[in-house]
């Protein structure tokens, strides 16, 4: 079953609407099964890297918004990412930067903009994962030993900036940061523990605070949009904790996905279903129509055989006789005129009418 667009309530799916629009084929390149590599990467490989968060958010993402899908992660599953994401945290206070976080490449000195793609954001992806799976998942969380102060330590760590990003793109940044935290409800979360996160507290009032006046403000390169400024507010303020709030984008973006799929797969089929039954019926046509061409050309058979011709009239002509002298009798009298016009005129010449007329000429 596919679902158009337009019939769809993002604010409002059930989970059987849930699990139809989850794509049919597998989302990303991993594999629950097969865990990341372990960090840090010592060799520097940008692609590397890159597909390495991609995973991070694909998974977070499955966690969060496929559930009752085909795609929704097992217990094992689940425990086996939690368990990665706990040993691989780089827990070293002499790092110069990055202790806490799930920075990527081995050296941590980067420039900004790396910071953010490489040491920031997997981190934010790390820390939602945990919290979700603390707050729905207890259980696996008791499984797996340290998650608490690996979920402390990354805290301190991910809020050190209050979110701000880098360079032109800060403000994006931020609120793309709001989004990834959302997906483990990690605001709901520091909420509901205020007395272990005090000063978490305040720096998310702060954050409220820097959307409402410096991001509705700025005009430069680093604008944001009202919609996103408005999501990103109602997320901080518990929003995360709706799943047709945090997953409506991405519950957008699937059925695009298997709308696009479901196209792509009748482009694929559609070729293969003709050849098997249109072609043929149209080869043997055009065989015929060839044959017929042929014949005519060497006068196999007269062409009116082959092509056929209008029939040809070979009867005698047929003549009408009517009588119609009864309509123009031959004896008919000629009517006679009404009036005469006299050979010669009696009035007066011109030359006599005006001599006795006493009208005066116009001028």
């Amino acid at each position: 079953m596919i679902y158009m667009i337009e019939e769809l309530d993002f604010a409002n799916l059930t989970h059987e609407q849930v699990h139809h629009i989850a794509p049919k084929t597998p989302l990303g390149d991993f594999s629950w099964d097969t865990p990341p590599r372990s960090l840090p990467f010592f060799e520097h490989d940008v692609r590397t890297f890159q597909d390495t968060v991609r995973g991070f958010h694909q998974r977070l993402t499955l966690l969060r918004c496929a559930r009752n899908s085909r795609h929704t992660p097992t217990d094992a599953q689940i425990e086996a990412f939690t368990r990665y994401l706990v040993e691989n945290q780089r827990d070293n206070p002499e790092l110069h930067f990055g202790h806490g976080s799930w920075a990527i490449p081995e050296d941590t000195a980067m420039p900004g903009d790396a910071a953010i793609d490489f040491a920031f954001t997997p981190s934010y992806l790390a820390i939602a994962w945990l919290v979700l799976v603390t707050v729905r998942y207890p259980q696996i969380a008791k499984n797996v030993h340290g998650v608490d102060k690996t979920i402390r330590r990354g805290m301190r760590f991910i809020f050190m900036k209050d979110l701000k990003g880098s360079g032109h793109d800060s403000n994006q940044d931020l609120l793309k940061a709001v989004e990834y935290l959302s997906l483990g409800s990690v605001f709901s979360f520091i909420h509901d523990h205020q007395s272990t996160f005090a000063r978490l507290v305040e720096t998310v009032r702060a954050i409220e605070t820097k959307i409402l006046d410096k991001l509705a403000t700025t005009t430069s390169y680093s604008s944001t949009d009202t919609y996103s400024r408005q999501r990103a507010l109602e997320l901080i303020r518990g929003g995360d904790r709706d799943d047709s709030l945090v997953c409506s984008h991405v519950w957008y973006q699937w059925q695009l996905s298997q709308s696009a799929w479901a196209y792509n797969r009748v482009l694929e089929i559609a070729p293969s279903i003709a050849a098997r039954s249109v072609f043929p019926l149209v080869k043997e046509k055009a065989v015929a129509v060839v044959q017929r061409l042929r014949e005519a050309f060497h006068e196999v058979k007269p062409k009116h055989a082959i092509f056929g011709q209008r029939r040809q009239v070979t009867s005698d002509s047929i003549e009408l006789a009517l009588d119609v002298s009864g309509f123009y009798p031959a004896t008919a009298d000629i009517p006679k005129k009404r009036h005469t016009v006299p050979k010669e005129c009696s009035c007066p010449d011109a030359e006599n009418i005006a001599q006795s007329s006493n009208a005066k000429p116009l001028l």
